[in-house]
């Protein structure tokens, strides 16, 4: 499968992607697929939510 007449790979590190864009130019194309107040809400807190490092 991984051989499949491909000869390109790309290794990307998303850790700061979401750090770095537009949340609210993010979440208009969300909303424009995702219709649930509920799902929005949640992927909304979950980009500004922190991150708890050693506790």
């Amino acid at each position: 499968m991984m051989n499949e007449g491909y000869t390109w790979l790309v290794d990307i590190d998303l850790e700061k992607f979401f750090d770095n864009e537009n949340h609210d130019k993010l979440m208009n194309i969300v909303s424009k697929t995702v219709k649930d107040g509920d799902v929005i809400s949640l992927i909304r807190k979950y980009l500004v939510s922190g991150v708890i490092i050693n506790d």
